[in-house]
């Protein structure tokens, strides 16, 4: 079934690869930007851009009733993100009663489990989300209450995601290439990393496959070390690993900060099963050096 769909944050790092695998997919796609140089990336993509800004619902909302399905993976970091998500929310619930939304994807987080260092979490595992994601769980229970207007709801939790040009992993390649070094926060806590595409991918099966209500962790299952992860990274780069004590990242980065301390990993046994997804991608540690290589290409740089 083609679907017209309203992608959020379609020009983000998470966002656009799930933009265009979905139109890849066959699916007619829309995506929301506040600038003209994203709505022109967009539009060079095969997207059509939507001139809007997420906390500003009446910059969208026509646009949105007359789509089939959205898929929510927009996020304004700082102060805003909870006051702008629930905007977002508040106005998927006017496109469900005057529109003809009948399919929501929606993007929460690996942080709402907070820091689990005793246990592999998974969708059933009870909730104590890290401060900087503490509004999301309220926000995912709206978003699943739409089940009542007959719409087919989606919960997605992205672990920390890597691969392409930006992101975290992102930042650690330019500060080895601008500095030699990748500095870590902490070292001994795990991380629940998921490639970029492979999320994607899961997002276009879920549109597809999702039972009405289901929530799926998307994770690659490698259960690696934050120290394990900076020191492939350095290894690629030919940079040296340099631990960030945990005072020094609460002081520096706060509530943020403090999440990426949680210790978590996590399991996708659901989205394998009920999704048929199969992630391509299942080891950063593995794939530093291919990483890196692509980073460097994204950035312009010629590689020998």
């Amino acid at each position: 079934m083609t679907h017209r769909v309203f992608v959020t944050g379609a020009t983000g790092y998470l966002g656009n690869p799930i933009a265009r695998r979905l139109l890849r997919a066959g699916h007619q796609v829309l995506g929301l930007t506040r600038s003209r140089e994203g709505a022109r990336r967009l539009a060079d993509a095969g997207i059509q851009p939507v001139h809007g800004d997420l906390a500003d619902a009446d910059t969208f909302l026509s646009e949105l009733k007359n789509c089939d399905s959205l898929v929510h993976v927009a996020l304004d970091e700082g102060e805003d993100a909870a006051a702008n998500d629930q905007r977002a929310v508040e106005a998927l619930r006017s496109a469900v009663d005057d529109g003809r939304i009948r399919h929501v994807l929606y993007t929460s987080g690996i942080y709402v489990y907070g820091d689990r260092p005793d246990e592999v979490v998974d969708e059933d595992s009870t909730l104590d989300a890290a401060e900087v994601s503490a509004w999301r769980p309220a926000h995912e229970e709206a978003v699943t209450s739409l089940g009542a207007h007959d719409v087919t709801t989606v919960v997605l939790r992205p672990g920390v995601a890597y691969g392409g040009a930006r992101g975290f992993i992102g930042d650690w390649f330019r500060e080895a290439r601008e500095q030699g070094t990748i500095t870590y926060p902490g070292g001994d806590q795990h991380w629940c990393m998921v490639h970029i595409e492979d999320i994607a991918d899961a997002y276009a099966l879920a549109l597809e496959h999702a039972v009405a209500g289901s929530t799926f962790l998307l994770v690659d299952e490698s259960h690696h070390t934050v120290r394990e992860l900076a020191e492939a990274a350095a290894t690629a780069t030919g940079a040296r690993a340099v631990a960030s004590p945990p005072d020094a990242v609460r002081e520096n980065l706060g509530a943020a900060g403090e999440a990426m301390l949680n210790d978590l990993r996590g399991s996708s046994v659901r989205a394998r099963r009920d999704l048929g997804w199969t992630p391509m991608h299942a080891s950063f540690v593995a794939e530093a050096p291919a990483l890196y290589k692509e980073w460097m290409i994204l950035q312009g740089t010629r590689v020998g």
